[in-house]
């Protein structure tokens, strides 16, 4: 049985799956050199790589139009393609905090690094509907080897499942216990840092916010990959 469709921002659906969907497909060709342009050639010409995505992609439906299953099962086929990935140590938890009851983290490493690390909580994106762990596992483990630091992703719970402000008071609260418990996972509570990708770059900007307003937990660095900070979409970018 199809799952019933979810109301999803278009754009903020398309640009989350797609720039998601395109480190994978782009990744896998990187060894492809880039097409050279005609001298006679007026009209932009995309790289060979570029190309071969977007007559990929141009195959299948707009991601928004499917039911939120179906578009889940899209993202998680196309990030299940062949790509290398750095080596890192990764551990769950599940933790009893939140609006929930408790939410699951997973705890991504640098291989074979066994002292205490700095930790960067991650919230993914996906227009909170789409991603897991899994659609991310390439970028979180390069984060951890290029930061040489514990990343901790957290798997709120998306939507339609859950509704605001569940998702946002889970990964606040996955970032206190974290703060205050540090030592349980060999992370320094004391040195962190919060990341997101597009709706998850919301989430990262409103737990800085939250952290403020609630007097803690401290934290000492703020990153936002292509953040959803106006729904509008109506800005000269």
């Amino acid at each position: 049985m199809r799952t019933a469709p979810v109301r999803i921002h278009r754009k903020i659906a398309v640009a989350a799956a797609a720039a998601l969907i395109a480190g994978v497909t782009i990744t896998a060709h990187a060894s492809a050199s880039p097409a050279a342009p005609s001298a006679t050639t007026t009209a932009p010409v995309l790289e060979k790589d570029a190309q071969a995505f977007a007559d990929a992609a141009a195959k299948n439906p707009p991601i928004y139009t499917l039911s939120y299953g179906d578009a889940r099962k899209a993202l998680d086929s196309a990030q299940a393609g062949p790509v290398g990935k750095l080596p890192a140590d990764i551990s769950h938890r599940t933790l009893k905090v939140g609006p929930t009851g408790e939410v699951t983290i997973r705890i991504v490493r640098p291989a074979g690094v066994s002292g205490k690390l700095p930790a960067v909580m991650y919230f993914h994106g996906g227009g909170w509907v789409l991603g897991n762990e899994n659609t991310h596992d390439r970028l979180v483990r390069q984060i951890a080897n290029g930061a040489r630091a514990a990343v901790i992703f957290v798997d709120y719970t998306p939507s339609p499942e859950a509704r605001y402000p569940i998702a946002i008071e889970q990964a606040y609260a996955a970032t206190k216990w974290v703060a205050e418990h540090g030592d349980e996972i060999n992370v320094d509570g004391s040195r962190i840092a919060v990341a997101g990708d597009s709706v998850g770059g919301n989430m990262t900007a409103a737990v800085t916010l939250m952290a403020k307003q609630r007097r803690g937990p401290a934290l000492r660095e703020q990153v936002l990959f292509y953040p959803v900070t106006d729904a509008n979409f109506n800005t000269a970018s």
